[in-house]
């Protein structure tokens, strides 16, 4: 939508600022399941945490029209010895990984497992099946494990609409007279995965590069978010997506494309910064662009806190230097005919709404 009369910039700000909610989400559950024992053995109980939403990798689409997404999902596992006064001893946890596909069809998991500190006993043993090992050791009357976090790129599957994480966990002692009788527990999580043309969600663990995408066949624009999750900084959710809401910054003639919003809002306090600022770049086809020099376009931004901005000043390198201010735009157009683009590029540290125009 663009506007040419300033009058109305108030009030286009005004509805913009009901439009800047986050991507279409992504959601946590936690889920309790215990083994059930004969009257004479002992109980243990695993609570599961997962990311439901999250978007699946990989490339999409050919040529200057493509994406890649790197996003990335989680399972968070505590274990319980709930009853007696007796430890349970060489525990072992098998994590095996299936993707799902319409029409109920299932293959191997493509998603890829990222060893964390949070999970030091745990290792890939296999990847047909994707399948991940953890020692849990011995764990005493009434303890519980520390959380070990699980952590995957997401599936680059073709089509690929949820992955199933299947959980087995067992004790010596179920072997034995009087022990966790039955020896294992076994579950299924499922993860959805978002399937917005115009959205995308990813986890972002520590010293993880992530890379966020809408669909660059779905319509005339899309856009990318990159950035790296510096190491030691927690991990933390990201949204992204595409709408048809006008976010317009007193001044500028008229704004065109689609207005992006990115939640970034999860990310500790200097995760990103002038030596670490992410990469957001709006992918258009070249009929949008309303006309005139390219030097006079310009991006308003919405920051999460503090005033609505202008951005117009020419990034001096791409990727800007470590002293440069930020935000930052870059601004190119590639190819030829129909299939010409405009792609603008903003480098910076704040969140918020972002919108082209032309100053």
């Amino acid at each position: 939508m663009t506007f040419h009369m300033r009058g109305f910039v108030l009030l286009v700000f005004v509805l913009a600022l009901a439009l800047l909610g986050g991507a279409g989400g992504s959601t946590a559950s936690t889920a309790t399941h215990c083994n059930m024992p004969a009257p004479t053995g002992r109980q243990f109980c695993v609570t599961v945490e997962d990311i439901d939403g999250v978007s699946p990798s990989g490339l999409a689409g050919s040529g200057k029209r493509q994406v890649n997404v790197e996003a990335y999902q989680f399972y968070k596992l505590t274990i319980q010895n709930v009853a007696g006064t007796s430890t349970l001893t060489n525990g072992t946890m098998s994590v095996v990984l299936t993707d799902n596909f319409p029409g109920g069809a299932t293959a191997p998991s493509t998603a890829l497992y990222v060893p964390s500190a949070q999970a030091p006993s745990c290792a890939v043993v296999s990847t047909n099946p994707n399948r991940v090992d953890c020692a849990l050791g011995n764990l005493a009357a009434g303890a519980s494990t520390p959380t070990m976090v699980l952590g995957y790129r997401t599936s680059t599957s073709p089509g690929v609409t949820s992955t199933d994480a299947g959980v087995t966990i067992g004790f010596k002692e179920g072997s034995n007279p009087n022990g966790a009788n039955p020896s294992s527990l076994a579950f299924a999580e499922n993860t959805s995965l978002e399937p917005d043309p115009e959205a995308s969600v990813a986890w972002s663990p520590s010293a993880q590069n992530v890379q966020l995408g809408t669909s660059p066949t779905f319509d005339s624009q899309f856009t990318t978010l990159q950035y790296k999750v510096p190491a030691g900084k927690p991990p933390f959710t990201a949204t992204m997506n595409e709408s048809n809401g006008t976010l317009c910054a007193p001044g500028l003639k008229q704004c065109f494309g689609e207005l992006v919003t990115t939640d970034l809002s999860g990310a500790a306090t200097g995760t990103f910064s002038a030596t670490n600022p992410f990469h957001l770049v709006l992918t258009m086809d070249y009929a949008l662009f309303p006309g005139g020099s390219t030097k006079s376009i310009a991006v308003t931004h919405k920051p999460d806190s503090g005033p609505i901005e202008t951005i117009s000043r020419r990034c001096s390198s791409d990727p800007p230097g470590p002293t440069e201010a930020l935000p930052c735009i870059t601004v190119d157009v590639v190819g030829q005919g129909q299939a010409k683009l405009l792609v603008i590029g903003v480098w910076g540290s704040q969140n918020g709404g972002w919108h082209p125009g032309l100053d």
